[in-house]
């Protein structure tokens, strides 16, 4: 499994200096996590004063965050922190992320329905966002 890389220049010009670095010291603090990795799809968690969700495409070197700056502006540091992380990780990191959501999903799908709600009511206990989420709100 070869790991398409994200061009870091392109996305330095894309994003301005200011937000490249802050990118970069997102990385540097280990505030992503890299969710998933498909055949031209990087999924992370970018924590920070919240958690927000980057869906980046190396071929496209481009992604979608749920930040309000990537709202207002269609840049962020959430894209810049994931796709420094993402050419950083190594063979082993890579292939541990490959297919995670897949593997989780196809796990999940063998569970009875009961096992599956006591899994998401102890979900709801531990998680004041999982509880908002499966009663229908907003995250908390």
């Amino acid at each position: 499994m070869s790991q398409m890389a994200f061009d870091l220049e392109v996305l330095r010009q894309g994003t301005g200096p200011k937000v490249f670095a802050r990118g970069e010291a997102y990385a540097e603090q280990g505030q992503v996590e890299i969710i998933d990795v498909e055949a031209d799809a990087v999924l992370a968690h970018v924590h920070g004063s919240e958690t927000y969700i980057v869906d980046m495409t190396p071929s496209a070197n481009a992604g979608i965050c749920t930040c309000p700056a990537f709202e207002d502006f269609g840049v962020c540091k959430h894209l810049v922190a994931t796709a420094l992380v993402y050419n950083g990780l190594s063979p082993a990191e890579a292939r541990k992320a490959h297919g995670r959501i897949l593997r989780l999903r196809e796990g999940l799908a063998l569970e009875s329905r009961e096992a599956l709600i006591e899994r998401l009511v102890d979900l709801a206990r531990a998680s004041p966002e999982v509880l908002a989420a499966l009663e229908g709100g907003p995250p908390a």
